[in-house]
């Protein structure tokens, strides 16, 4: 969707209907992968007539898709809609309001019979600055929050990170805090970073990935591993989709060219100008 205003009328768009169009989109797109070919009319762009979309998904199978929102309560339920994953992008939201949002896609998630509630697929935002020592780390951090755009002029360090998921300290602290979360929104499948923010150089960014991939996501996988309940699935990965597909079909998928969308002239596919010619030569 994109979620600033500019970006709309970039495609002639208008953000008004940002929702909507969004959801036809995706509709769309959902349906492009998984029909080979596709007669389709919206109203958001022109109709398509016997349009297949390649490439085809590799191995003939759609990816698994993440809808990210901050605030739609609508895109929570797209995503519920086709037992897709939910992200909710919750970096500068409180905790409160996470935990809304969540619960609404658990909610529907079920509803819509793709699972129990506590088994829907949740990812989650964050951010963090860290350095052994926590004070060093607000020292240093500290100057570049208060003169990014996106922070500066806000609520002060201390605020914001007690009101949003920003946490700044040792990682230690990283992990107490980002282990917290699933207690208010339940078992989730997938955290994600952010490290390049508020200007940061890039050595410190690197410094920074570092301290992360050695010393928080390591612990965080293995203790997230240890509290949640045996009937939630990890998050769905490419290689998990390819074989339930083909225990579904009973057979390994078959990579070879499988359909024709018919020929630049007539737009009839090889199969309809095979049974074009035996009328002709019947009615002859």
């Amino acid at each position: 969707r994109g979620n600033t205003g500019p970006v709309y009328p970039w495609f002639g768009q208008d953000i008004r209907r940002g929702v909507e169009l969004a959801v036809e989109n995706y509709a769309l797109l959902h349906e492009l992968w998984r029909n080979d070919v596709v007669d389709w009319q919206g109203q958001f762009r022109t109709p398509l007539q016997q349009f297949t979309s390649t490439p085809r998904p590799l191995d003939g199978v759609p990816p698994f898709v993440w809808h990210g929102s901050i605030r739609s309560p609508q895109i929570a339920e797209q995503a519920a809609y086709y037992g897709d994953g939910f992200l909710h992008n919750n970096i500068f939201w409180p905790i409160s309001h996470t935990k809304q949002m969540v619960q609404l896609y658990r909610e529907r998630y079920e509803h819509y019979g793709h699972g129990k509630a506590h088994q829907a697929i949740v990812g989650l935002g964050g951010q963090a600055f860290m350095r052994p020592n926590s004070q060093d780390a607000v020292n240093e951090f500290r100057p570049f929050f208060d003169n990014a755009p996106v922070y500066g002029g806000g609520p002060s360090l201390e605020d914001f990170t007690a009101q949003t998921p920003l946490t700044v300290g040792s990682p230690e602290q990283v992990v107490e805090r980002y282990l917290s979360m699933a207690d208010h929104v339940g078992d989730y499948q997938r955290q994600m970073f952010l490290m390049d923010h508020a200007g940061l150089p890039e050595k410190t960014v690197m410094e920074q990935i570092e301290l992360l991939g050695t010393t928080v996501v390591p612990v965080l996988r293995e203790e997230f591993a240890k509290r949640r309940p045996a009937d939630v699935p990890d998050a769905p990965t490419h290689a998990a989709r390819v074989k339930a597909a083909a225990e579904a079909r009973g057979a390994e998928f078959d990579s070879s060219y499988r359909f024709e969308t018919g020929d630049n002239w007539t737009g009839l596919t090889a199969e309809a100008r095979r049974a074009e010619a035996e009328r002709g030569r019947l009615n002859d």
